[in-house]
């Protein structure tokens, strides 16, 4: 499917960035408008910090609608260079806007730790530098929702949806977010894009609804939904979902931070008549046994070396697996206290994250499931010699250059790895703790390993240049590695 949005012809320059700025602006503008609802949550409970809120949306939005004013060209287009730019730089910008609230409210954050925070939230990675959550201003706790439940959908993509309207396309900017076959089922991608909006939305108001039922406060449940759905975990207290002590808010949890973690384009397939494709897809069934297979370890390895009770034991590895598998990072056991299997387990599924095409981070179920198939098919050519072997998912072959993009991603993903974790341990950090902290940025996870920033702890205490490092680790695995790579390269700014 060719998007007319992406001008095939060469330009005078390989990249303008009159489209780049446009599309920043526009983006700031809506970021600017979210800020109104912690203003007006301040407004009511009398809290100061609706001043800075009010400065915040303001100024974001001079600025962001002057430089969309300023760049806007009804007739231009956007070419592949363009965009590769444009991704990151919106979401560098973004990061940075979302940043200032959190240096000008009570808290006071220094610049490396308010960006740090904002970035963690825009990419549903949900680590915190925030200490006392539960003495915190509304405001700024639904400042932190809020920016994981717009991260969760796409800075990007949300955009999309006006694109259309401004005569900028975005077919190309929106495959970069979904699945391989997520945009067969409809003709336009707006209509893609907006009927995922509609779902995304309305899973969230039924979890926030269950929450309500099981017990939390509506602020509570609200600002639980939004980042369960985004699948990025920030909560309004420090014990996150183990400050409510209930069974049945866990089980919500793993329901809703699943569905989180499945292709939203298989739900619109679901809405047109076909539910049984859900659980049909190759990428949802592997998805559902790693965490099965995942669930069922560590409830033997509890039972076994923990004494504990089948029950409970179950509850505890359904939600630490399903918490750690969809990057969420809700904690309500520190399943570091459990010993070094359990923390190998978590390790593992922080690599692998869930499906292609949902909010998740991680190398993504999809490319696991393709490297499975290719390492099979290698082997049974060293059987069969003389043999001829098909890669498919789902039924129908995958592409050759599909499985070297695979293959490249998952060496990049694991290079980009071990450099984080050689960085981070230059600051001081142990191995341990390195390792944690590079897997869970880049993996979008949140929680770490190891005593001082496992799942009950934050990284408030570590050095300033590893939290840059990790807001680096971040965005680039929010925004799949090597789009935020290409435009260091040379070539990429010639014609």
């Amino acid at each position: 499917m060719s998007s007319p949005a992406l001008s095939s012809r060469r330009d005078d320059t390989a990249v303008r960035l009159a489209p780049i700025l446009f599309f920043v602006g526009a983006v700031s503008c809506c970021f600017g408008i979210a800020m109104l609802a912690p203003l007006l949550i301040d407004v009511a409970d009398g809290h100061e910090d609706y001043a800075v809120f009010l400065v915040c949306a303001a100024g974001t939005l001079f600025i962001g609608a002057g430089v969309a004013i300023a760049t806007y060209n009804r007739a231009q287009q956007i070419n592949l260079n363009e965009t590769l730019l444009l991704l990151p730089a919106t979401w560098v910008t973004v990061s940075l806007v979302c940043a200032v609230p959190f240096m000008l409210s009570e808290l006071r954050l220094p610049l490396a730790d308010a960006v740090f925070e904002a970035v963690s939230g825009l990419t549903n990675t949900g680590s915190t530098v925030i200490v006392g959550l539960d003495n915190l201003p509304r405001g700024l706790l639904l400042w932190r929702s809020l920016l994981m439940w717009i991260g969760g959908f796409g800075v990007v993509t949300i955009a999309v949806l006006a694109l259309p309207f401004l005569r900028i396309g975005g077919l190309q900017l929106f495959s970069l977010d979904l699945s391989p076959n997520s945009t067969k089922f409809v003709p336009r991608i707006t209509e893609v894009v907006g009927q995922i909006g509609i779902i995304y939305a309305a899973l969230t108001c039924i979890c926030a609804l269950c929450y309500w039922f099981a017990g939390m406060t509506g602020f509570d449940a609200i600002c639980h939904a939004m980042t369960a759905l985004a699948t990025g975990g920030y909560s309004t207290h420090d014990a996150s979902i183990g400050f409510f002590q209930s069974a049945a808010i866990e089980w919500i949890s793993v329901l809703f931070m699943a569905l989180g973690a499945m292709p939203f384009g298989l739900y619109i397939v679901a809405l047109y008549g076909q539910p049984g494709r859900l659980l049909r897809d190759d990428q949802v069934r592997l998805f559902l046994g790693i965490i099965a297979g995942s669930v069922a370890l560590l409830v033997v390895w509890r039972m076994a070396e923990h004494d504990a009770a089948f029950w409970p034991a179950l509850r505890e590895a359904a939600f630490v697996t399903v918490s750690t598998i969809t990057t969420t990072g809700f904690t309500s056991h520190d399943y570091s206290q459990w010993g070094g299997f359990a923390e190998v387990v978590a390790l593992l599924l922080m690599l692998i994250g869930g499906c292609t095409g949902s909010t998740v981070g991680g190398i993504k179920v999809f490319r696991i499931f393709a490297m499975l198939k290719m390492l099979r098919a290698q082997l049974h050519r060293q059987i069969f010699p003389h043999g001829t072997f098909r890669i498919t998912f789902n039924g129908e072959s995958i592409p050759d250059s599909v499985r070297a993009g695979v293959a490249s991603y998952i060496f990049m993903y694991l290079l980009l790895l071990i450099i984080l974790t050689l960085a981070i341990g230059f600051f001081g950090l142990d191995f341990r703790e390195s390792l944690g902290a590079a897997a869970g940025a880049l993996g979008n996870v949140g929680p770490g390993l190891g005593p001082n920033s496992g799942p009950c702890c934050t990284f408030q205490g570590v050095p300033t240049e590893v939290k840059w490092l990790m807001s680096f680790g971040m965005l680039a695995g929010r925004l799949e590695i090597l789009i935020l790579l290409i435009p260091f390269s040379r070539s990429f700014w010639r014609h």
